[in-house]
């Protein structure tokens, strides 16, 4: 079985393209996305072929490090891209993939180099909700911070959004995500602070994961949750936003569509933003 190792802004993925998902797809993840016993990476993409009358050029299954399944990544989703534009699966540039929430079109928009591309992936509806987990979010952040507004969204995966006047120095991070470990296991949690009308920065926790350099999801919902809040302005047009998400690891834009000002806390949302090739292995299982 050959797998492809690509990254997102630092978010890394293998990805293997077959003809049928292995038995143990979870134990494969999490053998070789360990960075001592294994290749290394946070999440393992296995590619097979669509459902029967679908539009889908082939179907994206990922799987966290910790062997978990996850619904849905818009990181891996422009490195699933790069990798079946390798094998010359794609006859065009706009293409569609079968997903576990659905159907996601996906654009090349630019081959950068041999190495690298630019591609647009469609993330789908982000529905913000005030409806938060059982948490005391002061306690686990030990009130050093000022909290704003957390806010909770389901963009096909779940995630809390904290919005902040500072995010957190390194050490401070550190300490936040061990007691994210046993707090918010089925959450995808970001910090967020507003820079201005058009531009967040973000740090984010993925479950099954743990602290990552980028979070395309995340990002997306991130952005939801500012314009939800009314933190941002349009810039493109009466309901459409851009927003640019600073991570650790860079930066990508993520494209608001809302038909009305009622829509505002359920956005259809694209994220754009690179993809790199980094190596190829060879390995044994399938």
């Amino acid at each position: 079985m050959e797998l492809t190792r690509h990254h997102g802004l630092g978010n890394v993925f293998l990805i293997a393209l077959l003809e049928e998902l292995p038995k143990n797809p979870g134990e494969l993840a999490q053998k070789y996305c360990d960075p001592e016993k294994g290749i290394g990476a946070d999440g393992l993409i296995i590619g097979t072929p669509p459902s029967e009358n679908s539009n889908a050029v082939n179907r994206f299954n990922l799987f966290n490090k910790d062997g978990g399944r996850a619904e849905l990544s818009g990181n891996g989703l422009r490195c699933f891209a790069q990798a079946l534009s390798m094998t010359s699966r794609l006859e065009d540039e706009t293409f569609h993939v079968e997903t576990d929430v659905g159907l996601r079109k996906i654009k090349i928009e630019k081959v950068r180099n041999e190495k690298e591309i630019s591609a647009t992936a469609e993330i789908g509806e982000a529905r913000v909700t005030r409806d938060l987990p059982d948490i005391d979010l002061s306690k686990v952040l030990k009130e050093k911070k000022s909290l704003v507004i957390p806010g909770c969204v389901d963009i096909g995966n779940p995630h809390l959004v904290v919005v902040m006047d500072e995010l957190l120095d390194a050490i401070e991070l550190e300490q936040f995500a061990f007691l994210l470990d046993e707090k918010f296991a089925e959450l995808n949690v970001h910090l967020m602070k507003v820079k201005d009308a058009s531009n967040i920065r973000m740090q984010t926790w993925e479950r099954g994961v743990g602290l990552t350099e980028a979070c395309g999801t995340g990002a997306c919902a991130s952005a939801a949750v500012a314009l939800a809040w009314g933190m941002i302005e349009k810039q493109a047009s009466q309901y459409t936003f851009n927003v640019n998400v600073h991570m650790p690891g860079g930066s990508v834009l993520v494209n608001m569509l809302t038909s009305s000002p009622f829509s505002f806390s359920h956005p259809w949302v694209e994220l754009s933003g690179p993809s790199v090739f980094m190596d190829r292995h060879q390995v044994d299982d399938g």
